[in-house]
């Protein structure tokens, strides 16, 4: 199934419950995470987001591949993210827009639109919650048009440690690339504002190792 088809079907009006979560007013989210795979390839990744308004979150997200210590390729946004009204259903969706550019000698400006929903979920007793995101961005100039969907399970083991997996697929020009990516959330303290991100990538074949930090604040 190509992934444009999966994008228009993430718009058709849910049947049930779920969420796109908004960050509280005046609270800020920051992580970083790197990669680095078998062939040499080390990736990094720096996202923020802050709630602005009930309504209104803001935030900057800025990938980079890197090879030999020289930037391969590389995009960053800013954007802009509101909620849907689901009609006080256990579910909650989330539209996002934003402008950016690629990274490199010759930048090219970038347009961006998401639509993400997610939901919570009880397993075990356990605190659950299933997010899917979609993007599509475009590439002003020469009209190329890359489109993304994420989709992630997470559960909480207890206060300290969280599973979780994602399978990224991102499509450009109908190439098809696919993600998958297992990994652990560790708290160190409990209610902390730090947690630590460790996981392993394999996309298309190739495997990556991931380290990431998340900080609430």
């Amino acid at each position: 199934m190509r992934l444009t088809l999966l994008l228009a079907i993430l718009c058709v009006p849910l049947p049930a419950s779920g969420g796109a979560w908004m960050r509280d007013v005046g609270e800020t989210f920051l992580s970083f995470s790197s990669t680095i795979d078998e062939v040499g390839q080390a990736g990094n990744s720096l996202y923020l987001t802050h709630g602005l308004r009930p309504k209104l979150t803001i935030g900057a997200k800025i990938d980079t591949d890197m090879l030999v210590g020289q930037l391969v390729n590389g995009t960053g946004f800013v954007f802009a993210r509101k909620p849907l009204p689901t009609d006080d259903r256990s579910f909650k969706l989330a539209y996002e827009i934003g402008i950016g550019s690629t990274l490199g000698p010759d930048p090219l400006a970038l347009l961006r639109a998401g639509l993400s929903y997610g939901r919570g979920f009880t397993l075990w007793g356990k605190s659950g919650w299933v997010a899917l995101d979609s993007a599509a961005e475009w590439e002003v100039e020469n009209s190329v048009t890359t489109y993304k969907l994420d989709s992630t399970i997470g559960l909480s083991l207890s206060a300290r440690f969280q599973v979780m997996m994602q399978v990224f697929l991102t499509e450009i020009e109908s190439d098809l690339s696919t993600t998958i990516a297992p990994s652990v959330i560790w708290r160190p303290k409990k209610d902390g504002p730090t947690r630590f991100h460790i996981g392993m990538e394999k996309e298309d074949g190739t495997f990556a190792f991931k380290l990431g930090l998340w900080r609430t604040f």
